[in-house]
């Protein structure tokens, strides 16, 4: 009976200690997920400009969902890593689409779609399979966006790391808005910028908006 005894708390001992390895390892893989996202959209030069910028970014695996529509009304331009006379003025209105977000996969659909305030032009970031990470309310959003600047008569396409940042607010379960909205673009190519338009590569803004308002 003392034999049995002994045998069956070593027994309880190795299972304690295989489960215990297996949730370490379950989290060390989720772990490395989110860097290794992360890296896919981030190299050095991306780093230095985002540093530049000053955008907040939200980690963690456990971003809350975000799927919906929102404006970004004024979409204003609070700073630029280069010397920059649009810093610190309101390019216009954007409507903001979020959709397929995949939890498993820290993955969403990105679409902003900017309509110029003082000029004809209009803007379109979009992107499908962005990375999201985030916990709680907090969320951040990394994409390489298939970026458009339509003149009218000439258009300019170009590829840019977009970086969206915000507080979902959420009341009675239903998601009002974004608080403390924050979005940075950043040149990644310009495609050789045949139109001399675009802004150079590594260069960026920051737009922020204390509130962005579901549609």
């Amino acid at each position: 009976m003392k034999i049995k005894t002994i045998k069956l708390f070593v027994l309880a001992i190795i299972l304690g200690s295989t489960s215990c390895s297996s949730d370490d390892s379950n989290e060390e893989t989720t772990i490395v997920s989110e860097q290794e996202l992360y890296a896919k959209y981030v190299d050095s030069n991306m780093q230095k400009a985002i540093d530049q910028l000053g955008i907040t970014i939200h980690k963690g695996s456990t971003p809350p969902t975000v799927e919906g529509v929102y404006i970004i009304d004024p979409f204003f331009c609070a700073n630029s890593n280069f010397v920059d006379p649009s810093k610190g003025t309101n390019f216009g209105a954007s409507t903001l689409t979020l959709s397929n977000q995949n939890t498993a996969k820290l993955s969403i659909d990105f679409k902003n779609f900017l309509v110029y305030s003082a000029v004809v032009k209009n803007e379109t970031w979009e992107g499908t399979g962005s990375f999201i990470s985030g916990e709680g309310n907090s969320f951040s959003i990394l994409l390489h966006s298939n970026g458009e600047i339509n003149y009218g008569s000439t258009a300019a396409k170009y590829k840019n790391l977009i970086i969206l940042s915000g507080e979902l607010d959420v009341q009675n379960n239903t998601i009002k808005g974004i608080k403390n909205l924050q979005m940075a673009s950043i040149m990644a190519d310009d495609y050789n910028d045949p139109n001399n338009t675009l802004i150079a590569i590594g260069q960026g803004r920051l737009f922020t908006n204390s509130y962005a308002s579901v549609k």
